[in-house]
């Protein structure tokens, strides 16, 4: 466990010196402002800011975002010639994978704070805001699920040879094909839908108008979710010993 902890740090320290995690932060902080302007205008409630945010923001911008860190993490040590020096320590394929899984779903749960903290001043301002730590625990728990479902993208990743831009397009159109399937309402899965289904009863207080049967259910998303974990980062370890070779 502390050789894993030691390697995730080392995946921060790496990650220190881009300021794509900086400016990443920083967006998801901002990005609430113009919709709480809107619904101050508009008179809209707590309600509506806090599904709509969180619907953009876990969803579409997110994944997109945990791709392009996927790509910064799995192609940085081949980019800056350092990847034999990795392959002479006794570390094992499997625990550098799942190093940086974890670090990618330690930046979605900071990315969800940034994000909730900022929805939830929004709230402030527009002078309407309700079950405040019950909001913060939700967005914790999406951030991490999403994490998880963008797992099938750092397989990808892993096979790829193509880089950063072929991985960026990939995971914005994963991002959004998962989006229009939630949209459609089709019964077509995939993990990031799943987590989608399974989060949105949870994001409002609304009425849901008959949804409930559509809604996913919390042991059908973590099932998704288990095969894709196993899936995933199993095909990744696989792949990545195949380019070691």
């Amino acid at each position: 466990m502390k050789e894993l902890l030691k390697l995730v740090y080392c995946e921060f320290l790496k990650l220190k010196r881009r300021k794509f995690i900086l400016l990443t932060i920083i967006a998801a902080a901002l990005f609430p402002i113009p919709m709480t302007m809107f619904a101050a205008k508009s008179n809209l409630g707590f309600n509506w800011l806090y599904l709509n945010i969180g619907v953009y923001g876990y969803f579409l911008l997110l994944p997109t975002v945990l791709g392009v860190l996927g790509a910064i993490l799995f192609f940085s040590e081949k980019n800056n010639g350092t990847q034999k020096n990795i392959d002479t320590i006794p570390i094992s394929t499997a625990a550098l994978i799942v190093a940086k899984v974890l670090t990618l779903l330690i930046f979605s749960i900071i990315y969800s704070l940034a994000t909730n903290g900022a929805t939830l001043i929004g709230g402030i301002v527009i002078g309407s805001i309700d079950r405040i730590f019950y909001r913060l625990f939700i967005g914790l728990i999406i951030g991490a699920l999403v994490a998880v479902s963008v797992l099938p993208i750092v397989a990808v990743e892993c096979l790829s040879k193509k880089g950063y831009i072929f991985s960026i397009i990939i995971s914005f159109v994963y991002s959004i094909a998962s989006f229009a399937i939630v949209f459609a309402m089709a019964n077509i899965l995939s993990p990031l839908s799943a987590v989608f289904r399974w989060a949105l009863p949870h994001m409002t207080t609304g009425p849901t108008y008959g949804l409930d049967d559509w809604f996913l259910s919390t042991p059908a998303c973590v099932g998704v979710l288990i095969l894709t974990i196993v899936a995933s980062v199993g095909l990744s370890i696989v792949f990545k010993k195949r380019q070691e070779v």
